[in-house]
């Protein structure tokens, strides 16, 4: 199990990715509004707590128990259990849409003999309509500079056009502190993060710059983990 979860971690911060040769515009209100609102998800928080936040005063027709636990009435897509840790996570998008213009994913886990889930893992993904069907920052790569791993927020912005990153495609945030023990953490790979993606345009209309950043609590600002160039003619789905 807790190589599911590694590989769905992966799977959130290391999509496919796909690209378009448009411009993209800033943020628009509504997706400013979804961020806010991912924002008021705190990692730790139990179910109840959450439906709280999501449902306001109507929260608690929206629970139920099951296995002797609180959870949400709405179908959670898994749900497995180990020695170590039970887990369950929850999509929050436009159901009635085949693209929805946002997905929001919410990853709790609980130790078996405990009785509360918490929100160990939760992510934000935007899609756009192009082919790529995913937003991407309007920034361009300058000619002639070069990416590096470990490039701060700051360097990454000095070469790339305009001002500031855009807009990212994938948030992610992670926190298993609230369920498992420094040693379990350790022996796990499953600790405390943050991460976002962004596509980037480059002088070739058929490429484009795929950029995960996670964060650095030292120097308080993303980092280049890991960046590649990829096809403008492939396509991602979350």
């Amino acid at each position: 199990m807790l190589n599911g979860i590694l590989k769905y971690a992966l799977l959130v911060l290391l999509v496919t990715s796909t690209v378009f040769s448009l411009p993209v515009d800033a943020a628009t209100k509504q997706e400013k509004q979804v961020t806010t609102d991912f924002t008021k998800y705190k990692t730790g928080m139990t179910i109840t707590e959450f439906a709280k936040v999501r449902y306001g005063k109507t929260y608690k027709t929206q629970l139920t128990k099951k296995h002797g636990r609180i959870i949400l009435k709405e179908k959670s897509p898994k749900r497995d259990s180990t020695e170590q840790m039970d887990y369950r996570y929850y999509f929050i998008g436009d159901e009635k849409s085949e693209m929805p213009d946002h997905l929001m994913t919410f990853f709790f886990t609980v130790k078996p003999k405990e009785k509360v889930y918490r929100l160990a893992l939760k992510s934000l993904d935007f899609s756009a309509k192009n082919p790529m069907q995913v937003r991407q920052s309007d920034k361009q790569l300058k000619r002639g500079k070069r990416l590096e791993f470990g490039m701060t927020e700051h360097q990454l912005d000095n070469v790339l056009s305009g001002k500031g990153l855009g807009d990212w495609m994938n948030w992610m945030i992670n926190d298993f502190s609230h369920t498992l023990s420094e040693r379990e953490m350790e022996t796990t790979s499953l600790g405390q993060g943050k991460g976002k993606t962004y596509i980037f345009r480059t002088n070739n209309p058929n490429k484009r710059l795929r950029v995960e950043m996670m964060y650095d609590p030292n120097k308080k600002t993303y980092r280049i983990s890991h960046y590649e160039t990829v096809s403008s003619n492939q396509v991602l789905t979350f």
